[in-house]
């Protein structure tokens, strides 16, 4: 399992790579909305989160919807018959599963077709905050073929993590060119002379490799430090990825109760530090969403 998993998570590295040299080529980027698009299993999910989509090379959006949509791809023809063409095309539809023990389950229930599997492995997607990387969410994908002699069509589908017990489930699904046969006018290629199977394979891998979450997942963990007459600590979210420009509030114990003095936001790597006056105990409190973590109290001042 881990050797398959290791070879099918490069193949998905290397069309990665190809994606970023391809780059001069159009593509389409879509950028969904987390919390709405799931919803209310995703309603934890903070607003500012997104699931970016970036599609392979020489394909224009031709339909979405914000949970789904299709791209139209480069042209296809048949050797016999140049005249004898169409358009490349790759669907894309994006769900979630809290039910799954695992990735690997999640991407295997999302098939609709219950075609032949072909490959299945690892995949790691980016996750970033703008430009900043602050980690992977490593998941799992299944490749499937149409089953039928000489069929073309491939569907994949790829699961990760997006917080505890709750999954990202992506589908695509390459249609056309359904066949490596044109009968009578010999074969379906792409571009220059690309068969049409070998083609949506490709494209397939492509399009799971140009996923990757923009945006601070919900936190978690907040950590306080008492340093002379600072509080100081960190922001994580369930993956232990830093939360970048999150806001800390620093609270102090009066009274018998916690009473919020300033505020500040997490640098690129999910840190913060808040001046404190007088001595006494306080504690760090992050909100993103609808999560609020808050720091054991320490004594500072």
């Amino acid at each position: 399992m881990r050797g398959s998993k290791a070879i099918a998570g490069s193949a998905v590295a290397l069309a990665a790579a190809l994606l970023l040299v391809a780059s001069s080529s159009a593509v389409v980027v879509e950028r969904v909305s987390l919390a709405d698009a799931g919803r209310p299993l995703t309603q934890i999910l903070p607003p500012g989160v997104f699931l970016v989509l970036v599609s392979p090379p020489e394909y224009a959006r031709q339909s979405g919807n914000g949970t789904g949509g299709s791209w139209l791809g480069p042209e296809y023809r048949a050797t016999g018959n140049g005249s004898v063409a169409g358009r490349a095309t790759l669907a894309w539809k994006l769900g979630f599963d809290n039910r799954a023990k695992d990735t690997e389950e999640a991407a295997r229930a999302a098939l609709a077709k219950g075609w032949k599997e072909t490959l299945r492995g690892g995949i790691s997607v980016p996750h970033v905050v703008g430009k900043q990387a602050v980690g992977t969410l490593d998941g799992d994908f299944v490749l499937t073929v149409s089953p039928g002699d000489g069929d073309a069509g491939h569907e994949a589908a790829m699961a990760f993590p997006v917080a505890p017990r709750l999954h990202a489930v992506i589908t695509f699904e390459a249609g056309e060119p359904a066949t490596d046969s044109a009968g009578e006018l010999g074969k379906h290629i792409v571009l220059n002379g690309i068969p049409a199977s070998t083609w949506n394979r490709g494209q397939s891998i492509r399009a799971m490799a140009g996923v990757r979450i923009d945006g601070n997942l919900p936190p978690t963990r907040i950590t306080a430090v008492a340093s002379g007459h600072s509080v100081r600590g960190t922001v994580a979210d369930a993956f232990r990825h830093s939360l970048v420009a999150a806001p800390v509030a620093l609270e102090r114990l009066a009274d018998g109760s916690w009473r919020r003095l300033t505020s500040t936001r997490t640098d690129k790597r999910g840190g913060y530090s808040i001046r404190v006056g007088s001595r006494g105990r306080y504690r760090a409190v992050a909100t993103l969403g609808q999560l609020t973590v808050t720091s054991r109290p320490v004594r500072a001042g």
